[in-house]
């Protein structure tokens, strides 16, 4: 394989400069008596060191190409790709005691609430297109945030509370870590369902803050507003015609 390349390169520079031709057959027939003979393998390597520097001294160049990751982040409320915007954004009304921070790629809605002894809670609001993974699989994970373990549907549905705000079904479920976890923590949250995406909003903090809040969430939770809810319009009758079809009677 080695000789074809190498004899392929050599009639290559025979074309382009014919002063090779006497190089090459000299090349060519010591190669070929090296071919056939059994010498040592330390000549052989000696031969083609020079016979590579004969060709014009050309460099073989190493390219080393990075493996492309594409692992992509899909999941509600974090992640690296940031969901389109809604076409249709909500509107809603803060508590006074709330207080707005900066949004970022994901949120819709950003929030910080304040607590006793420097504690402090935080609130988001973001929108993802579609059921967004299944209600099931978000409110697990936000059951696995909080040191609690994965339900089945039937189980979830027990845990937690159904609403409709603005004519939009929405479920909200508190969750706290269990007694004797490492990390204490609790989240309320919220989901709500229009035509074409799904919403959450979710508070998470120290478990006694978010318990003297939940009134508060919950307030913020049902001034949501969608301009336009995706639902089903009914359809009008048409007005009554004085002209009769063959079916009136």
């Amino acid at each position: 394989m080695f000789l074809h390349w190498f004899l392929s390169a050599l009639g290559s520079l025979i074309r382009k400069d014919p002063s090779w031709s006497s190089v090459y057959r000299r090349r060519v027939g010591v190669f070929g008596a090296l071919a056939r003979s059994r010498r040592s393998r330390s000549f052989s390597l000696v031969f083609l060191a020079f016979a590579l520097t004969a060709c014009n001294n050309e460099n073989i160049s190493v390219y080393r190409i990075p493996k492309e990751n594409n692992q992509v982040s899909m999941q509600t409320g974090s992640g690296n790709l940031a969901p389109p915007p809604p076409t249709n954004p909500a509107s809603w009304t803060k508590p006074d005691s709330w207080t707005e921070k900066s949004l970022s790629e994901m949120r819709l809605g950003s929030f910080e609430v304040a607590g006793a002894n420097g504690e402090s809670a935080d609130v988001s609001i973001t929108a993802f297109p579609g059921d967004a993974g299944g209600l099931d699989s978000n409110i697990n994970r936000w059951r696995e945030q909080v040191h609690q373990s994965a339900l089945e549907s039937e189980q979830l549905a027990q845990t937690w509370q159904e609403e409709t705000v603005d004519g939009v079904p929405t479920i909200v479920v508190d969750l706290q870590s269990p007694a004797g976890a490492e990390k204490v923590s609790a989240i309320l949250g919220a989901v709500l369902r229009t035509a074409d995406r799904t919403w959450f909003v979710k508070m998470t903090g120290p478990p006694d803050l978010l318990k003297a809040q939940k009134d508060n969430f919950l307030h913020f939770v049902r001034s949501i507003h969608f301009p336009s809810t995706g639902q089903p319009k009914k359809q009008e009758e048409p007005p009554p015609s004085n002209v009769k079809s063959t079916n009136d009677r």
